[in-house]
């Protein structure tokens, strides 16, 4: 090859690649996709070219066949019921007499959406002018792969209220529909590659670009051809979980508004189909998600990479107005009164309070007809979130418990997690919000060890993520597959990540029961850990089985858990509780720091715990090594490095914690130590009360084949996979019995004796 072609040949490479990183930085730069960089530059210059747009538009995924039917659209006012009867006059201003809107009359605010329902109310020829003239001067921030920053929504909200109550021009509506297509067609660019996660930005992604659809007056059919799929895409990932996987925060910041509004919508605007079925259902799922996920100190329940919203403020409520008004469920109305109660103002974020009277259903009593559930589980086959009550009063005993597969990077690694608040929580979540790539939530935050569940240690134990190779962290718990980022796109590709790979694959709910006197969940968490089943670290699984088993007893306000795990090379089990503070038991060594800030050991197989008004005791019904308490100041997030406790070396990862945050945490843990040994079995009995604790202690009665109940107080708990024998009734003579765990399927998981016979 000639020096001179050889020359053209590198110049005309380096030419490319320095095209190829000046767009990837203007694209960053502009916070785009280089498809979205691209179409916005055609924009500008005025290129309309179908070919161009074909190669942007390209639909890289393959949908079922039910995804490509588009629905029939109405002519009324798509996206909210309620502003219809606004318009037809069913309701007024009048029907409002709230501090909210004395304090914030919309007619005072000079803001698009704000104009938008002081026109809706009023109908004053001033007030729709000006609310024309913000529609028409609105600039569209159009969206990127995180789906935090468009704004073509308003747009859409206030086009779709204003047209039906007054004229624009033919220029004006070209105008209108314009922008919305532009917006439109930038979601579909994203939607259609991959750069945005399903149970994350693609969600609200999707949402928004429904919201847009809505209020595009006569759309062209290949665009909404295009869209469609998204949109049941994202119905089906919501109806699959039932709850969202990052967590409450995620949810309530960025998704659940523009989600619910877009359900809304689909309801409101389209002629009824399949969808229509559905979409109600999964709306009223969501509602009581909301519902069943808040303790009784009205806050939420902590899921996943949380944050400051747990606390029901500014976000919260208008989603759940919504959803009342959709379900015409009063249950909602009476959960959205109390938050406003709780919050006054602060229910309604103050740059969203135009929305209070057009969200809230005004004509809807807040008297549910209908109690609650104490027990319900979201997303049984899939996510595995469960929430379990003694009754509905402020003083009940709350419980949730996690078994379930991943969804995201946002997500825990919590299988077997279990809660427990009475007063105030008393077996609590470890996790506190934290930076994103901090130490804190890498090494401690999302893993098993900051959770109330099971731990399987071996020595050597390499738990590692990506780029942080320099810690070795054994903290012996699940594997850890989506740390920093999730690229899940389609239900589809779901599915197939959670069977086909252990990328996503966690544990199991295999049966449960709610009965009046007690609730009862089995779960196979096996999957989740480093198993013979799959082991990423290539050493054949520390493990074979893992199960944990959960009843709560309403009468006795107890909670019991049996934990039965099978091992390989008899690796080091540990049941894992936090507590606020450092529970009380008898006999206590220092291995490590100080009596208050450090390692300690105990005997002991009863402790007190006490948080606030709230108290505890905790039973360990088996045969362990000891009980070892760790916490204080410099050891609250402690993680072994290791895995050979005997040795005590680790560190405690509070890096990208504020000192707020730390001060806030909970402080200690406790963690029982099986015996090494491959077969282990262990019940813990947890008795919550207020003001103090309670001092009665568990029976066991061994019975034929080596069955054990367990007496609290007029009850038998037995734990089996079979009817008891007619021999071991008799022993259980004078209590009232309860079987867990039947394989018979008919018959349901548990059954309940007494001495004339079975009650159910």
């Amino acid at each position: 090859m000639s020096i001179r072609r050889f020359y053209f040949i590198t110049i005309g490479i380096a030419s490319h690649l320095s095209i190829y990183f000046i767009v990837l930085l203007l694209s960053k730069h502009y916070d785009l996709t280089p498809g979205q960089f691209f179409y916005q530059i055609s924009e500008e210059l005025g290129i309309q070219s179908p070919s161009f747009e074909n190669v942007l538009f390209n639909n890289s995924f393959t949908f079922p066949a039910h995804f490509h039917i588009a629905p029939r659209f109405t002519n009324n006012v798509r996206l909210l019921a309620q502003t219809n009867k606004i318009l037809a006059g069913q309701l007024s201003i009048s029907d409002f007499q709230s501090d909210y809107l004395r304090k914030n009359p919309p007619c005072k605010k000079d803001e698009l959406l704000a104009l938008v329902t002081c026109s809706l109310f009023t109908k004053d020829p001033e007030f729709v002018k000006q609310a024309k003239q913000a529609l028409m001067d609105f600039k569209v921030v159009q969206p990127n792969s995180s789906g935090r920053y468009a704004n073509s929504w308003r747009l859409a909200f206030a086009y779709d209220s204003l047209k039906h109550m007054t004229d624009f021009s033919r220029q004006d509506k070209i105008k209108i529909n314009n922008k919305l297509s532009q917006a439109l067609k930038h979601y579909l660019i994203l939607l259609n590659g991959k750069e945005a996660s399903l149970w994350h930005g693609r969600t609200t992604l999707t949402a928004q670009m429904w919201i847009t659809i809505l209020a595009i007056d006569g759309i062209d059919e290949t665009l909404l051809n295009n869209a469609m799929p998204h949109f049941y895409n994202m119905v089906e990932a919501l109806e699959l979980t039932e709850a969202w996987p990052e967590g409450y925060n995620y949810w309530i910041n960025s998704r659940a508004f523009y989600v619910v509004l877009a359900l809304s919508g689909y309801l409101n605007g389209t002629e009824k189909d399949r969808w229509h079925i559905k979409i109600k259902s999964l709306i009223n799922k969501l509602g009581h998600w909301h519902i069943q996920a808040t303790r009784p100190d009205w806050k939420i329940e902590p899921l996943g990479d949380e944050g400051p919203r747990l606390d029901l403020k500014d976000e919260s409520r208008r989603v759940i107005d919504i959803i009342a008004q959709i379900t015409r469920n009063p249950i909602f109305t009476q959960y959205s009164n109390k938050m406003s109660k709780l919050h006054g103002i602060e229910s309604y974020h103050a740059p969203y309070r135009w929305g209070l009277p057009l969200f809230y259903p005004i004509d809807l009593p807040d008297r549910a007809v209908q109690p609650l559930s104490l027990m319900e589980i979201f997303g049984q086959n899939s996510l595995g979130q469960s929430y379990i009550r003694q009754n509905w009063q402020d003083n009940s005993t709350f419980i949730s418990y996690r078994a379930g597969s991943s969804f995201t990077h946002h997500g825990h690694y919590d299988n077997g997690h279990v809660s427990l608040f009475k007063g105030a929580p008393l077996l609590m979540n470890s996790s506190v919000p934290s930076q994103f790539f901090s130490e804190n939530r890498l090494n401690y935050g999302i893993r098993t060890i900051a959770k109330n569940s099971i731990i399987v240690q071996r020595k050597r134990e390499e738990v590692l993520i990506g780029f942080n190779r320099d810690n070795n962290i054994s903290d012996g718990g699940q594997r850890i597959t989506l740390p920093i980022g999730s690229e899940v796109t389609t239900i589809a590709d779901w599915h197939e990540k959670s069977t086909k790979t252990p990328m996503l694959v966690g544990g199991a709910i295999t049966s449960h029961e709610n009965h009046v006197k007690y609730s009862y969940i089995k779960s196979d968490l096996t999957k989740a850990y480093n198993s013979s089943w799959y082991d990423d670290n290539g050493r054949q699984g520390k493990l074979e089985l893992v199960g944990r088993e959960v009843i709560f007893l309403r009468e006795q306000d107890t909670l019991l858990i049996k934990d039965k795990i099978r091992t390989r090379d008899e690796n080091q089990v540990k049941l894992v509780f936090h507590t606020m503070n450092k529970p009380i038991v008898v006999n206590e060594k220092v291995l490590k720091g100080q009596a208050n800030n450090g390692i300690l050991t105990s005997s002991d197989k009863w402790l007190k715990i006490q948080n606030g008004n709230g108290f505890l005791t905790t039973e360990i019904l088996a045969d362990i090594l000891d009980v070892r308490l760790i916490g204080g100041d410099n050891y609250k997030f402690y993680v072994e490095s290791d895995g050979d406790d005997t040795v005590l070396t680790g560190k405690n990862y509070s890096g990208g914690l504020t000192w707020q945050q730390v001060s806030h945490a909970p402080s200690w843990r406790f963690e029982v130590r099986a015996k090494r040994q491959v077969h282990n079995e262990i019940i813990t009995v947890h008795r919550p009360s207020l003001k103090k604790f309670r001092l009665e202690r568990t029976e066991v009665k061994n019975l034929d084949d080596n069955i054990q109940a367990y007496i609290i107080g007029n009850v038998a708990v037995i734990f089996n996979e079979k009817q008891l024998s007619v021999k071991n009734m008799q022993q259980l003579q004078g209590k009232q019995v309860l079987i867990c765990g039947l394989e018979q399927k008919k018959s349901g998981s548990c059954q309940y004796h007494s001495i004339t016979g079975v009650e159910r």
